[in-house]
């Protein structure tokens, strides 16, 4: 243990002698969290639209209300024709249009099916597809309300209806804020980068400079290597997971509703695997640029199919079952149950055991191949 001790208390010298090190412990999870914090974000607002009400009825003008007045849409450019329209759309002027044509009150006052015609900028799906789909539920919703005043008009019809109330509540992100899903995303991130990124760095670092050898001719064994140079990264990625935690309470205003001891205990194991990924990472790498790519590369992949930006339920099937073996998909549903849910320790072990398994198998493989590799 003693060994241990002094390992740990060299490696955190040589940390804070590196500024560039530094600069990425102390400075990249700030800048992350708040870039990431007000730049990821998927909430629905702005949306442009452009109407041409070739009707110019009571009705239409009803229907064009009904989106301006919504706190979805902005007025986007006039149109004078139907062409206009899709000139707007191509050239991105407008997200959405909405065409009312001139049969639209005439085909209404027969009892007739009326027709409108919405145009959506297709080139992001997923803001395309979410204002066609908020544009068709206020068209429904106008429509809705035209009926219930015909009905209205007829005394007999009147002494028949019943009202209907509905009741509406959103559990767990009531304000249906993406940053309040988002900011538990990233501050799983920080970690992830922290702890593997860098502990892929120091240790090629000691082979670069040559000193690996040098450590390697003294009575301490390799697995008093691997700690002495695991620990240090440990600590420091708890100390940037009560920060960022801290920076996701106090200014995203994000409360975590569960235990914060379950929160330290799953970063514990999820710590066991993104620590044997940077000594993995080392093995193969000679160079500090070499660990942080290899170590990025596969990063990438974890972070696309971890569930943090697209539902896993949306990929592929052959996707679904590769994320399972993604460590990051069962840290980041942890993290995000615990703030937002409150789940307790059974809650968690779905996650918890797969993601302890992972942490064992890489872990162990980074110590036999970081022992072949010195040896």
């Amino acid at each position: 243990m003693k060994a241990i001790f002094y390992l740990v208390q060299k490696e955190f010298r040589q940390i804070f002698r590196d500024h560039m090190m530094v600069r990425i412990i102390f400075l990249l999870p700030l800048l992350q969290l708040f870039i990431f914090g007000y730049a990821v974000n998927n909430d629905l607002k702005d949306v442009r639209i452009s109407i041409l009400d070739q009707d110019n009825s009571v009705e239409s003008r009803h229907l064009a209300d009904a989106f301006l007045n919504s706190s979805l849409f902005i007025p986007g450019p006039a149109a004078h024709s139907p062409a206009d329209l899709d000139d707007l759309i191509y050239k991105g002027k407008t997200d959405i249009t909405l065409w009312i044509p001139n049969d639209y009150s005439s085909s209404l006052s027969v009892g007739q099916e009326a027709q409108v015609g919405i145009a959506v900028d297709g080139k992001n799906s997923n803001l395309g597809g979410r204002a066609g789909g908020y544009a068709m539920a206020i068209i429904r919703q106008e429509g809705q309300r035209l009926r219930d005043a015909r009905m209205l008009d007829n005394p007999l019809l009147r002494a028949k209806m019943k009202e209907i109330k509905t009741a509406t509540r959103f559990f767990y992100n009531p304000e249906l804020v993406s940053r309040t899903y988002m900011v538990p995303g990233i501050v799983v991130l920080v970690v992830t980068i922290i702890s593997g990124l860098l502990t892929g760095m120091a240790v090629v670092r000691e082979n670069e400079i040559g000193t690996l050898e040098q450590l390697m001719v003294t009575p301490i064994t390799s697995l008093q290597l691997i700690a002495g140079k695991t620990i240090p990264f440990m600590i420091l990625a708890f100390f940037e997971l009560a920060f960022a935690t801290v920076v996701a309470v106090l200014w995203f205003k994000i409360p975590i509703a569960g235990s914060l001891w379950l929160l330290t205990g799953s970063s514990l194991v999820y710590l066991v695997v993104t620590l044997g990924s940077g000594i993995l990472a080392s093995t193969v790498s000679r160079t500090q640029q070499q660990a942080m790519f290899t170590v990025w590369f596969f990063l990438v992949f974890g972070i696309l199919m971890s569930g943090f930006f697209y539902p896993i339920e949306n990929m592929p099937m052959a996707m679904q079952w590769l994320t399972y073996l993604n460590p990051l998909r069962y840290f980041l549903s942890i993290v995000r149950g615990l703030f937002l849910k409150g789940i307790t320790l059974s809650d968690s072990l779905p996650d918890l055991i797969p993601m302890a398994l992972l942490g064992i198998i890489i872990f162990g493989a980074a110590i036999l191949r970081f022992r072949k590799t010195v040896a």
